[in-house]
């Protein structure tokens, strides 16, 4: 392999990094001025949560489509046009700040905002095979994911500070400006030559059509589509464990207080770690898939482990099992995404992602609710179910998986 070739992927793998990153830390700042602003100066609870859930809502609708977009189009050009269009409607959001017609222009911007990320969320992530090479796929998901979390333990922070200096208004032009980084990085990338893309024009076939296409190719890849349903299901339990994990905060609130936002802190450092772990260590593991299970078992024991922490040891100890919760997730995650997009036929990896998106958004709020419903959210022993359950469809996986051909 020649230098210039080195040096190429090596400006690939960095221009994904930065765009990623800067397009993350530019979201938590929307995020945070947008609810700011409807709490503080409009004042309606109906708004927020019209504004929160519209996003959800439209990714149901709109991922199966983004996805199927990205597979019959340029990748490259589609992130581009995507990241250029997002800067332009936060661009004119900040316009709109302080008029009569603020809560109405947030609610349409959030909006439009979710549909261009329906196509840009799949396209970003098919775009990988095409400009990193495969071996490398894993490392860079690894650093990918470091950076990512460590903008989440300390964006909030420097957030609050930014918007606290250009205020709201600015906030909005701040975003837009990171998602106008992110598009001029991505014009940089440039395609490696070791992998084969069929680059010939594709046959006319309705939207409808391409996404039938995309199910069946993978109702053909067992070993896929089995993946696909037991992340389904961890998500299921994901959701539980979100919801369970701010009630804590009153178990504790005796031993340790706050407890909360300490166990995010060291959910936050054992995500940082587990990072860091995958690059070194677990994405160099011949076998992908055994290893993102066994990473996978490892968040259902972590959590088993809490009850018996909280009850029997020094009250600290019990924010152990969150950061290691945090840290075998975190390989998980890595590894699930890098398979995908190693095993996966190219042709059909947008379409891939975008179930697999889809899958998870509709699987998240019915994890939220049963759980609402069938667990005491003030009982540690409830975690019981949650690392029980992900331990259990694991295992249950292994079991299933045995006459299934799994391809690394």
């Amino acid at each position: 392999m020649s230098q210039n070739r080195v040096r190429g992927i090596r400006k690939n793998e960095a221009l994904l990094w930065i765009g990623g990153w800067t397009s993350k830390f530019g979201n938590l700042v929307f995020d945070y001025a947008n609810n700011v602003t409807i709490v503080n100066l409009i004042g309606k609870p109906w708004v927020l949560a019209l504004y929160q859930s519209a996003e959800t809502l439209i990714q149901i609708l709109f991922n199966l489509i983004g996805g199927a977009k990205a597979d019959h189009g340029n990748r490259k050009r589609l992130a581009i046009v995507t990241d250029l269009i997002a800067a332009c409607i936060c661009a004119l959001l900040g316009l709109f700040i302080g008029s009569g017609w603020m809560a109405q222009v947030m609610i349409v911007a959030n909006a439009l905002l979710a549909i261009v990320y329906a196509f840009n969320s799949p396209t970003y992530k098919a775009l990988v095979r095409e400009v990193i090479e495969r071996d490398r796929i894993g490392f860079a998901n690894s650093m990918a994911h470091v950076g990512s979390e460590m903008i989440g333990l300390i964006g909030p922070v420097i957030g609050v500070m930014l918007v606290g200096l250009i205020g709201a208004r600015g906030a909005m032009w701040f975003d837009a400006g990171t998602f106008l980084v992110s598009a001029l990085l991505e014009m940089r990338l440039t395609r490696i030559a070791s992998e084969a893309f069929n680059d010939s024009p594709k046959q006319k076939e309705s939207v409808l059509g391409q996404i039938a296409a995309g199910f069946r190719y993978l109702w053909g890849e067992k070993h896929i589509l089995f993946l696909l349903i037991l992340a389904a299901f961890v998500n299921f339990f994901l959701a539980g464990y979100n919801l369970l994990l701010p009630y804590m905060d009153r178990v504790f609130a005796a031993e340790v207080p706050h407890f909360y936002g300490k166990a995010l802190s060291v959910s936050a450092v054992g995500g940082i770690a587990g990072a860091f772990f995958c690059s070194k260590v677990l994405v160099k593991m011949h076998n992908r898939v055994r290893t993102l299970l066994l990473c996978l078992l490892g968040t259902g024991l972590s959590l088993l482990l809490e009850p018996v922490l909280a009850k029997y040891a020094f009250a600290y100890l019990a924010l152990l099992p969150f950061g290691l919760f945090s840290m075998a997730l975190a390989g998980f995650n890595i590894l699930f995404m890098s398979h995908v997009q190693i095993a996966v036929d190219p042709e059909y990896l947008g379409r891939v992602f975008s179930i697999i998106f889809t899958v998870a958004v509709l699987f998240m709020p019915c994890g939220s609710f049963v759980c609402a419903h069938a667990l005491d959210l003030q009982r540690m022993e409830s975690f019981y179910v949650i690392g029980g359950g992900i331990s259990l469809v694991t295992i249950i996986y292994l079991f299933i998986s045995v006459g299934v051909t799994i391809s690394d």
